[in-house]
């Protein structure tokens, strides 16, 4: 029998902690992000590969983004338990219609807030000038917890983002 693990707070995980980035084109706000914190709380202290506890935690970023780490020094998360992972964020997707799992959004700051749109629209704010390398945008294809903190939100010109600059 797998040992329930405590979930904690991602920023007592180790910076090589692998992570995924989830991005929702709704807000998680109120009883909906109250929800979704206890279905994510319950998966994670469950959580485990070949019979190892997965010792991991998860924020909610900005009402909008589903920050999900594991530390794999205590135990790599391995291909069945990443399908675990992506079973349980596809429960949630479907449960409250957050389009988590689109990888065509880019989320960027428009001053204090977090505007998403899709990478069509965005190239165009490129083309036109409404937005640019400086416009600063969410990377959300880091792998691990260093990358998350370093360069997560950065320029467009410090991002794979750059790739869509005229």
């Amino acid at each position: 029998m797998i040992a329930e693990q405590t979930v904690t707070d991602i920023s007592t995980l180790s910076e090589n902690s692998r992570v995924w980035v989830f991005q929702s084109s709704r807000l998680l706000q109120g009883d909906m992000r109250t929800k979704i914190s206890s279905e994510l709380i319950a998966f994670l202290k469950d959580w485990a590969a070949h019979g190892k506890s997965l010792f991991a935690a998860f924020e909610i970023k900005y009402d909008r983004f589903i920050v999900i780490a594991v530390d794999e020094a205590m135990a790599q998360a391995t291909g069945c338990s990443v399908d675990k992972l992506m079973k349980a964020i596809q429960a949630i997707d479907a449960a409250y219609g957050l389009d988590l799992l689109n990888r065509l959004k880019v989320a960027y700051r428009s001053g204090e807030g977090v505007i998403e749109c899709d990478v069509n629209t965005f190239t165009e704010m490129l083309k036109s000038g409404e937005a640019d390398e400086s416009t600063f945008v969410f990377n959300n294809v880091v792998q691990d917890l260093a990358e998350f903190n370093s360069s997560w939100e950065t320029k467009v010109s410090s991002s794979w983002h750059a790739n869509l600059l005229p």
